[in-house]
Formats: structure tokens, C-alpha cells, sequence
């Protein structure tokens, strides 16, 4: 083996199996532990491309605990894999010393690290630097659960410049399996692919900012979702559910009406202020919605709360949609009904919210959810949700032809195909009518064909 250089550092692996590296500065003999052999390899390079004189502990804050995404191999097989890399599965064995020759070739492909960073010190900074200024709030909360309850405990101590698919794969397997934290179970396959996203926006964000060489997300695979079967109402149910609402002491109850005739997210209806409200036009704006969000203001004691956001699921969220004239008139009504008790109360519902609860506090959708079951239950309805009065608006309308273009832009889907795969069903009687349409095309040129063989 070659005699090393003045100044290279020895790697070696110790008895628990860990990897330290060891090397001089200024004289002074230092060393560093790593949990695998890939990270401490990967912090050799990055430090001889960058000609540093510091020492790891002086040139970055110490690495926190590494846990491993894989689980441990056989016996037999870390024996082969270290007779692959000429090391020992023995006690105390040292490695040699790492040539820059030896370095370059068994280190990750990545030609130029700028910066030495654990995945979860990286999902930190990218989480607040390049997310939370461009993403919603409910959306920026959810990142931060994923970071801080899954990705962080199991793979954030692994290096950017080490980290493997297999590792990330692992990782999404092993979440798949009993990432549930609170049953046990796995994580559903949404959650999984939201994950993924997650991973995928910062991975590419890293690969701009020269952490890595490619998106190694891209090859991960995760399960493909299964369809739940949507719950839409039937025709009399719906009749029924419109009647209970009309005998519900609060009038807010109405909302449940106004929600079957235009598909509202329960957000969205909890978030529709008057301002938004254009009663000439018979329409209203969608561009706010009201969550109930994990709190990230550490001057505020409760864990979560409620706030109104400004912006909606996706661009196409925001919208316009106009009202039914019978709807709109049950509408005038009550718009009359709660002028009458804003007259009679003052401070009654200060910040404008067109559904509103008997004290005048706009509704959380939890509370709403809670009149919504009410209501459901007067009416003697079982297994329905909120979300199933927007199942049931988009399968009515598709069912009285409503072209699917029209029907997306109301729902505020990103694509019209993204409401023809939800609710594509509902367009089979459609299907059928129109292709009987074809049928006088087929009657006509079989008549043409008979008179033109008479005729010969």
C-alpha cells in the first residue's frame, strides 16, 4: 500500500463499529467519529477539495446521533461486503491510508460539495428558508410534522453528500410498514407520496445549491394510492338533508344548502366573508380559507389555533362562482336575517363572516363539522362527511351536463383531468345518451345505401 502523505489523515473502524478518522492540525493530532464508512469518506473529500485547515469540530457544529435507514445485514453478509472493501468485521482494524487516488474513487459521485450538511440539518434550513415563504401556512405546518417526526428521528443524520436511494427507499418502506406513530401501522400511501413531494422540492433545491449531484428522489417508489369510494348523497337524501337544515336552530345551518349547490371545501365556507360577497352579481369570490393549525408562534401557549388564510388549496382555488337564482333568493333571506341581528347586537360578528355561530365567532371547521352531523343526523342519513356535500355538487352537475371544463373551474382543481379521474363515473348515463346522438348519422347513410342498391 502507498505511504500516505504528509498531513493525510487514517480512517479506521473501532470496536463498536463505528469509523474515525484522525489527522493533524497545526501539530495537534484530532479525530472525528462517523457511524458509516460512506460518511466519513464523503467528510475527507469535501474537506481536501476545500483545502480546509479547520477541524470538523471547528468548521461545522458536531453532527448529531446517526441513525441507519437499512436495517443491519446478516453476519455473512457484512463479512463479504468487507472483504469487498479489504476491511475487517474484527475489533480494531485500521483501513490503510486514504490517498487523494484511493479517496476519488470510493467516494459519492459528487464533484465539488460546497458545504458539509446532515439531511436533517439541511430539511431545517430548507424548510424555513426556501418553504415557509412560499407555501401556505397549513401546508408549511405539515412539512415541519414530516421533518420533525419522521425524517429527522430515522434518517437525518446521514450526510447529503453520502446519502443513497437505498436509504431513502428504506426509509419510505419502513414508514409503509409502521410509520403510524400513534397505531403502529403504516403511513397511507398519500401521506407517503406527500412525503416524497416534500423530499423531491428540497433534494432539487440542494442539487441548485450544490449539495448534490442529481435528485435522488426521483428514484424512490412509494405504493400508488387506492381509490376510496367516494359517498355521495342520493337524490332523496339530498331532499332530506335540505329539510333538516331548514329546522336547525341556528341559522348558519344554511350553509349546509349553500354548500350542496356549489361544492365548497369546508375551509372555504368557513373562510367566505361578506366583503367577498358580490349580491348584484349573484357570485362570491373564493380566497380564503379557515384552518385549524399547528401553532409556530412561541408567544402563544396552546398548541394549535385557528386562522384565516389568504390564499387557497391551489392557484386555480381562487374563483368565482355564481349562485342559482333559487339559491340565491334562500340567500337574500338570510343575509336579511343576520342584518337583523347585527341590529340588535352590537359587536355580533365583527369580522363579517357570512356563516357565523349564534354568538357572532365565525365557525372552525371542527364546529361546523359538529352542526353538519347534527343536521345529518336529523335527517337520517349514515356514513356521510362534509366533504361528501362536494362529492355530491360535482356528481349532480356532471349528471345535469355540465361540461367537465366548467365543473373543474367551480371546484378549484388544479386540471380538468383531475376532476374527470375523481368523478368520472358520474358521466357514464352522459356517455350513453350522447353516443345514442350517433345513432341518426348511422340510420341516415344505412337509408342512403338501400336506395342506392334499389337503384342499381
Amino acid at each position: 500500500m502507498a505511504r500516505r502523505a504528509k498531513g493525510e489523515g487514517g480512517l479506521y473502524q473501532a470496536k463498536d463499529k463505528s469509523w474515525i478518522y484522525q489527522y493533524r492540525v497545526d501539530g495537534q493530532r484530532k479525530s472525528k467519529r462517523f457511524k458509516r464508512k460512506s460518511d466519513a469518506l464523503a467528510y475527507m473529500k469535501a474537506m481536501a477539495a476545500g483545502g480546509s485547515t479547520q477541524s470538523p469540530e471547528e468548521s461545522e457544529p458536531p453532527a448529531p446521533p446517526v441513525q441507519e435507514a437499512v436495517p443491519a445485514a446478516p453476519a455473512k453478509a457484512r463479512q463479504a461486503k468487507a472483504k469487498t472493501e479489504g476491511t475487517s468485521t474484527g475489533a480494531t482494524h485500521a483501513v490503510g491510508r486514504v490517498t487523494p487516488a484511493v479517496f476519488q474513487h470510493m467516494t459519492p459521485q459528487v464533484p465539488g460539495v460546497s458545504e458539509i450538511i446532515t439531511l436533517g440539518d439541511w430539511m431545517d434550513r430548507w424548510l424555513e428558508d426556501y418553504a415557509r415563504p412560499t407555501v401556505k401556512l397549513s401546508t408549511y405546518s405539515s412539512y415541519e410534522m414530516y421533518i420533525r417526526r419522521h425524517i429527522k428521528p430515522n434518517i437525518g443524520g446521514l450526510y447529503m453528500s453520502s446519502i443513497r436511494v437505498d436509504d431513502l427507499q428504506a426509509f419510505f418502506n419502513e414508514r409503509g410498514k409502521k410509520g403510524n406513530l400513534v397505531s403502529g401501522e403504516g403511513l397511507s400511501p398519500k401521506t407517503l407520496a406527500n412525503m416524497r413531494n416534500m423530499l423531491h422540492m428540497a433534494f432539487a433545491q440542494a442539487v441548485r445549491n450544490r449539495l448534490l449531484f442529481d435528485n435522488i428522489v426521483e428514484a424512490v417508489r412509494i405504493p400508488k394510492a387506492v381509490k376510496k369510494e367516494m359517498r355521495v348523497l342520493t337524490r332523496e337524501e339530498q331532499d332530506r338533508l335540505i329539510t333538516a337544515t331548514r329546522f336547525a336552530p341556528e341559522p348558519a345551518a344554511f350553509g349546509i344548502v349553500f354548500d350542496i349547490f356549489t361544492g365548497l371545501r369546508l375551509g372555504e365556507l368557513c373562510g367566505l366573508r361578506w366583503a367577498n360577497v358580490d349580491m348584484e352579481r349573484k357570485s362570491f369570490v373564493v380566497c380564503e380559507t379557515r384552518n385549524r393549525l399547528p401553532n409556530h408562534d412561541p408567544t402563544i401557549a396552546a398548541s394549535t389555533s385557528v386562522k384565516t388564510e389568504a390564499t387557497t388549496k391551489t392557484e386555480n382555488s381562487r374563483r368565482t362562482v355564481y349562485l342559482i337564482d333559487s339559491l340565491y333568493q334562500d340567500f337574500v333571506m338570510y343575509k336579511q336575517i343576520q342584518d337583523s341581528i347585527m341590529q340588535e347586537t352590537p359587536g355580533y360578528n365583527p369580522d363579517g363572516y357570512v356563516f357565523c355561530q349564534p354568538c357572532g365567532r365565525p365557525y372552525e371547521p371542527r364546529t361546523y363539522q359538529d352542526l353538519f352531523k347534527r343536521c345529518v343526523k336529523q335527517a337520517g342519513i349514515r356514513d356521510a362527511n362534509f366533504h361528501a356535500l362536494r362529492h355530491t355538487f360535482a356528481t349532480r352537475s356532471l349528471e345535469e351536463g355540465m361540461d367537465v371544463v366548467t365543473l373543474s373551474r367551480i371546484l378549484g382543481h388544479a386540471t380538468p383531468s383531475i376532476t374527470m379521474d375523481k368523478y368520472g363515473h358520474a358521466l357514464d348515463d352522459h356517455k350513453r345518451t350522447s353516443m345514442e346522438k350517433l345513432g341518426s348519422l348511422y340510420n341516415g347513410a344505412s337509408e342512403r345505401y338501400k336506395r342506392d342498391s334499389h337503384a342499381r
